[in-house]
């Protein structure tokens, strides 16, 4: 395949995981939370859907060319709101991964995880553009992009597996599929992205560790 090819292939499928994620966020009240913990923390919960669906509508077109070279003022300030975003998401997305989990001690492990290095992309990403340092800004955006997309890969994921597994699944069973579908979602889209990333590393760029690729 082609990286022209690819470069298609990644973006209508990130169209796709982004529209299902600001779908989820959209109809979020429209019908009965599968998680009951999240009636005990409403503020928090509707931080995190409503941000998610904001973020996720909104950072997609941070990575298209066109929109960066035309428009580098809207990049920036649309990039500063992602950014302040992105930190409300990662710690309402811990809070309620860790005290409301519906998938018990392997949910906490997997959100408190993956939260984590969420959080700590974004930061490095923004550190780096304040430091000038574009493509290490660019590398750790694509980083953060996918965790934060995961959420909707997750879906994709979740859903037949219930199908497959049982009608009417047990709130342990329920749990249990979420939890690895959060798994897989993570690590496939991180391994996706790190794919992309050194596909499209231009040459002589330094890498994180100082090494200048080849």
């Amino acid at each position: 395949m082609t990286r022209r090819a690819m470069r298609w292939a990644l973006g209508v499928a990130v169209v796709l995981l982004a529209l299902i994620g600001v779908a989820a966020s959209a109809t979020h009240y429209l019908q009965e939370p599968y998680n009951l913990g999240f009636l005990r923390f409403p503020t928090i919960v509707a931080l995190h859907v409503v941000l998610g669906g904001v973020y996720l509508a909104l950072a997609p077109f941070q990575f298209v060319k066109l929109i960066r070279s035309r428009h580098l003022g809207y990049h920036r300030w649309t990039g500063r709101l992602l950014v302040s975003v992105g930190i409300v998401l990662g710690a309402t997305a811990l809070f309620m991964g860790l005290a409301i989990p519906k998938g018990g001690w392997p949910e906490r492990v997997v959100i408190g995880f993956f939260g984590t290095v969420f959080l700590v992309a974004l930061l490095k990403g923004f550190l780096h553009i304040r430091a000038g340092r574009v493509a290490f800004h660019r590398e750790w955006m694509i980083r953060t992009f996918a965790l934060g997309l995961a959420i909707a890969t997750a879906r994709v994921i979740v859903f037949p597996a219930l199908l497959i597994t049982a009608t009417d699944p047990t709130e342990e069973l329920f749990g249990t599929l979420l939890a690895a579908s959060l798994a897989a979602a993570f690590v496939l889209n991180v391994s996706v992205a790190e794919l992309w990333i050194r596909a499209t590393r231009k040459s002589g760029t330094p890498r994180a560790d100082g090494v200048t690729a080849a």
